[in-house]
């Protein structure tokens, strides 16, 4: 139900980095996520999922006040350090005045108080990620991004680019298929459709939306096709 509807995020695509020595909730939580999106990460401990943060791209961090090596203040002094920007969901048995604070001047979208309800825990994950700023970006060069969650393209500071329908999905076929030379017959049966279309039209479109982005965004690969610039991993 949820994934059909419109502006809601899709969760398949959703990693969660989840930090928890708690082996109730770790066992409860990974019988009921564990399909539920993309990647779910359990780890015990604070170090290791600091090392995790640092290393790889997640779109939430699950926080359980319970975790080994560092104490629950320190792990959220450590994280406001690192300034992380994605979204973060606090979890505990403590809802003291003192843990409340901490998990604020961390950025936590919200504070769980065990006994955790499953149910209460996947509606605060899918609230909070349709509700904070997303990371389904695909970046290129000179700061242009592609939001595949709002399916418009961005200049660096933010500045929408105005694309006209075809070049908006010309430049979004080579993007799906990044990593290969998409041929001129496949521009024209996905882009326009099928109908009539010259190479001198197909040439147009892509000095346009170099106009507006850069050129190399888009290079010409010899009679055979195009590709889009390497993406910045």
């Amino acid at each position: 139900m949820l994934k059909s509807v419109k502006n809601i995020r899709k969760l398949d695509n959703v990693k969660i980095l989840f930090v928890s020595s708690d082996e109730n909730i770790k066992s409860a939580v990974e019988s009921e996520f564990d399909d539920y999106f993309k990647e779910l990460k359990l780890v015990k401990s604070a170090n290791e999922a600091l090392r995790l943060l640092k290393e790889h791209k997640f779109d939430m961090l699950l926080i359980d006040s319970s975790m080994q090596e560092k104490t629950f203040d320190d792990f959220c002094k450590t994280l406001m350090e690192l300034k992380l920007s994605l979204p973060k969901i606090v979890i505990s048995d403590d809802d003291s005045n003192d843990n409340i604070v901490w998990a604020i001047n961390c950025n936590a979208y919200t504070f769980l108080s065990k006994p955790l309800k499953q149910k209460d825990l996947k509606l605060a994950i899918i609230m909070c990620l349709n509700q904070t700023k997303r990371s389904d970006k695909i970046e290129f060069q000179h700061g242009i991004y592609f939001d595949e969650y709002r399916d418009q393209f961005f200049k660096e500071g933010g500045a929408v680019i105005e694309f006209t329908k075809l070049e908006k999905a010309f430049i979004k076929l080579l993007v799906e298929k990044s990593e290969e030379i998409t041929d001129y017959d496949t521009i024209k049966e996905v882009v326009w459709k099928g109908k009539d279309m010259s190479i001198f039209t197909m040439r147009n479109i892509v000095n346009k939306i170099r106009q507006k982005t850069y050129y190399d965004i888009i290079k010409n690969k010899s009679n055979r096709g195009y590709v889009i610039d390497r993406i910045k991993k």
